[in-house]
């Protein structure tokens, strides 16, 4: 059961109870038809209808400047219940974000989520939970195809019912790990440090229920050796107790960060995986039913590196460096080495080069893009293993 009053604070677990009716610690005390909302940064131009619920085609509400919020109203499973529907949105709206990796947002009240009838003005408040640019650099291209739409209701179709369907157990772990995904989406913009933290710590969890630490644990070389010698010396008994202890507590996250994305993500698929960063302006044309070709826009570039170039120890290296950039953030306040948070022209890696003075470092830095995309793969192809049969 949720709080009495959520008091413009979201308390996500709240969200991961209402989003299934089998969770016994979610008893709706006010039962019939209840609403919700989805804030998109893309026009939804036709109804949704998903086996639990109703998702309106957008309402959009201009705002000044190149502002724009597009409003589905959402009609949530009899099992929600009219107190603190807006729960229920607020879990559809993360589970969206996974899905389209598109930033989407619902509201921390249920205030208008009562009502059957919207007013403009109601529609001009509820567009103050997500306003998205529309135009200008850094814009959200807010027209998508219907090629595209169709898809990406397909997708999301399917991933709600994964979620349904696993126990709740496995169902808590990916929630979790979908929030902060939703998150790193949510901030991006305005830390791009934050994002880069939430999307890594998003496959951490996970990997740390999938790949147990007796698949990567690691011994030194001369272990044995140092065992033998132990048993004769004290002191270096005392050393090589120490050593032991000190390994036994190592979780090897990194490794298992590592290994979760090359079973769940094959480094083979991640052209299936990842989009071109032009994609959605390829799409846009075609959505405005031009006739010129778009094609251009998503080709490998000359100067571009995909995964095919690199060997599966390189990838493995650039993978594991993400992980480092990760804790760097976390222990030091360092941002990721990127210089570009979206880059246009390269689809999954950026170069970066450093002269302190006395030496040149070159390097691949993972695109942003392309840690989101591994994160939602993995998780999914993850989850699919869960699936009840």
């Amino acid at each position: 059961m949720s709080r009495a009053v959520t008091a413009d604070h979201v308390l996500f677990d709240e969200c991961i109870r209402a989003f299934r009716s089998d969770d016994e610690r979610w008893a709706p005390f006010e039962k019939g038809p209840s609403y919700s909302f989805l804030l998109t940064p893309f026009e939804i131009s036709i109804p949704w209808q998903f086996k639990e619920c109703h998702v309106a085609s957008s309402v959009q509400v201009r705002l000044p400047g190149a502002n724009s919020a597009f409003i589905s109203k959402v009609y949530n499973p009899e099992h929600v219940g009219g107190h603190n529907s807006h729960l229920y949105g607020i879990a559809l709206s993360a589970i969206a974000s996974f899905s389209w990796l598109k930033p989407c947002k619902s509201t921390r009240d249920d205030y208008l989520c009562r009502r059957e009838h919207l007013t403009d003005s109601d529609y001009s408040e509820l567009a103050l939970n997500h306003a998205v640019l529309v135009a200008g650099p850094g814009a959200n291209h807010s027209r998508v195809s219907d090629a595209k739409l169709h898809d990406m209701y397909k997708e999301l179709e399917q991933l709600m019912s994964k979620l349904l369907s696993v126990d709740i157990k496995t169902y808590r772990i990916a929630m979790q790990s979908i929030r902060l995904v939703h998150l790193s989406l949510l901030v991006k913009r305005d830390d791009f440090g934050l994002a880069y933290l939430l999307v890594v710590s998003a496959i951490e969890a996970v990997a740390q229920h999938a790949v147990k630490r007796n698949k990567v644990k690691q011994k030194h070389p001369k272990e044995a050796e140092w065992k033998l010698h132990s048993k004769e010396d004290s002191m270096f008994k005392e050393l090589f107790e120490s050593y032991l202890e000190s390994r036994g507590n190592n979780q090897y996250l990194r490794e298992r960060f590592v290994l979760f994305i090359e079973k769940f993500a094959p480094i083979e698929k991640w052209t299936n995986y990842i989009e071109h960063p032009m994609s959605d302006v390829a799409d846009t044309i075609r959505a405005y039913g031009s006739t010129h070709s778009s094609e251009h826009l998503t080709r490998k570039n000359w100067f571009e590196k995909y995964p095919e170039d690199l060997s599966p120890k390189e990838i493995s290296s650039i993978i594991s460096d993400a992980y480092v950039h990760r804790s760097c953030f976390i222990h030091r306040g360092e941002q990721p080495p990127h210089t570009d948070p979206s880059p246009s022209f390269h689809r999954f890696f950026q170069d970066y080069r450093s002269y302190d003075g006395y030496e040149l470092t070159e390097k691949l830095l993972p695109n942003y893009e392309l840690l989101i995309g591994l994160a939602k793969h993995s998780i999914t192809n993850w989850l699919n293993t869960k699936l009840k049969t």
